[in-house]
């Protein structure tokens, strides 16, 4: 064999042993950037929130008089309210989350500036004046949805509580006031998003049914003492609210929102 190319091959196959015993390894390459493979959990609504809410609520409620007492001519006499006005509380509830569907329960608590008042409703006492108001709502209901990633649709149902107002004013001075709560159903449904991870604002509407009732109570002013009676029917009230809320959850902080992490 020509001894030039025996040394030239031993010299090549040689080298990377030299090369390994003197230290002159090739540099590794760049090192992977940290957290670059942490497991990140798939968006999950699962938790406990709560927030505030605000916007506005409006309400349609019938009214009659049962019998001729200060306030009317005739048994039976009545007309119809419709009112208007700001809404704002809060918010809490519980979500749990199976592949997209999501259930959950919810409370809510909301003050309102909901009244109206009319004015010669009746043609034969046309300066009695007669209101009706409302001062909060209360709701008790379960939620049902579907998730898309960052969304939420969703619908709702169940108890609603309000306090209702109804009070009357007679040109000649006599007044009458009483205030019951009533109880009655109520459904709605909305449509949420993660604006952070944990961070959730949405729009929400809900139709509320209260139970008519006969409210009673005296006379008070020039002439004290004389009976009041006024059915309150057809008490149906409809809401739209933003709402803002903070998620507490297992995954809540895993994942982007509309606008990245929080």
């Amino acid at each position: 064999m020509n001894v030039r190319l025996l040394t030239t091959m031993v010299v090549l196959g040689a080298a990377p042993l030299g090369a390994h015993a003197d230290g002159l390894r090739p540099a590794p390459g760049p090192a992977p950037a940290a957290g670059c493979c942490e497991y990140v959990p798939a968006p999950d609504w699962t938790g406990y929130y709560i927030g505030f809410q605000v916007g506005g609520v409006w309400s349609d409620r019938h009214w009659s008089f049962p019998f001729a007492e200060s306030f009317n001519t005739l048994a039976g006499q009545g007309f119809s309210h419709s009112g208007d006005g700001a809404l704002f509380g809060g918010q809490l509830g519980i979500n749990y989350q199976i592949s997209h569907i999501l259930v959950g329960a919810e409370v809510t608590g909301a003050f309102s500036g909901l009244d109206d008042t009319r004015i010669g409703v009746l043609p034969v006492v046309p300066l009695n004046r007669f209101k009706v108001s409302s001062g909060d709502l209360f709701t008790f209901t379960g939620r049902l949805g579907y998730v898309h990633d960052k969304y939420l649709i969703y619908g709702k149902a169940g108890y609603a509580n309000a306090s209702v107002d109804v009070s009357a004013f007679s040109a000649t001075g006599i007044s009458a006031s009483v205030n019951q709560r009533e109880n009655g159903w109520t459904v709605g449904g909305g449509l949420e998003m993660r604006l952070y991870s944990d961070v959730l604002f949405g729009v929400e509407y809900n139709y509320v049914d209260l139970s008519g009732d006969r409210f009673t109570a005296v006379t008070g002013g020039t002439t004290a003492g004389l009976p009041f009676h006024a059915d309150i029917n057809d008490i149906h009230t409809q809401t739209v609210v933003a709402r803002l809320s903070v998620l507490f959850g297992p995954n809540a902080c895993c994942h982007e929102g509309v606008f990245g992490k929080y």
